[in-house]
């Protein structure tokens, strides 16, 4: 039986839900200023109700989904800043092999090259090389589409994980943004207040590094489930 092909959306679902959450009570308390966060999330409790919670999961979804492309941009920004390379160390081993292997005879011989060397070979011969390297994904994914190959799963339950991670550390960046605000706004300097800030603060850089492994887990299995499956054939 032909195995079941998986689109990112599924996955996406949970992601976008999941990580526009800390966006979505980062807006809450910003419409709500100046309050101490633990007023607004009591208001919150006291008119909780379940059509309020279908209301809140809908819109999370709906923000984590529409804020994607800042999210990348900030994703990008914070790579730069921290020194972080968000892919695979095959992606500039690819380029820097390709070009080499280009200005030589050396790819037509030889059994016994390095992994790097006939993944690029096999790169040509399958897919072609693009001029960006991040245009790669795209033509490794169809290719293992069209090989029913598990590793286009695996990659997009990691692409998956890095949406929802990447939108909630851009959330929390927000909401520690918007309590620092409040505490100066409200000039109530309290303990409380400024360890919610930077709580907030810390799993933004926690959720940003993290979204960052799985990049480079989607890179990866992209990269080798695509040389695995062109060996086979």
């Amino acid at each position: 039986m032909e195995q079941l092909k998986f689109a990112l959306g599924p996955y996406e679902i949970f992601a976008s839900a999941v990580g526009g959450f800390p966006l979505v009570l980062a807006i809450f308390l910003i419409c709500n200023s100046p309050n101490r966060l633990q007023d607004v999330l009591l208001t919150a409790k006291i008119h909780l109700s379940t059509p309020v919670v279908i209301f809140m999961v809908f819109f999370s979804y709906i923000l984590g989904g529409s804020i994607q492309g800042i999210t990348w941009r900030y994703f990008l920004l914070g790579c730069k800043i921290f020194r972080q390379d968000h892919n695979y160390s095959f992606g500039k081993v690819v380029s820097e092999k390709n070009i080499r292997l280009s200005a030589s005879d050396e790819f037509q011989a030889s059994s016994a090259l390095q992994l790097e060397d006939r993944l690029v070979i096999l790169l040509r011969e399958k897919v072609g090389i693009p001029k960006k390297i991040d245009w790669l994904n795209g033509r490794l994914s169809a290719y293992l589409r069209e090989c029913n190959s598990q590793a286009v799963t695996t990659a997009e339950s990691y692409m998956a994980s890095h949406i929802m991670y990447r939108n909630m550390s851009f959330g929390f960046l927000i909401l520690s943004i918007a309590i620092f605000v409040n505490i100066f706004q409200l000039c109530l300097f309290l303990l409380d207040e400024f360890v919610l800030a930077y709580c907030a603060l810390f799993f933004a850089c926690m959720t940003f590094f993290r979204s960052i492994s799985f990049k480079r887990w989607h890179s990866r299995e992209l990269l080798l489930g695509f040389y695995f499956s062109a060996c086979k054939q």
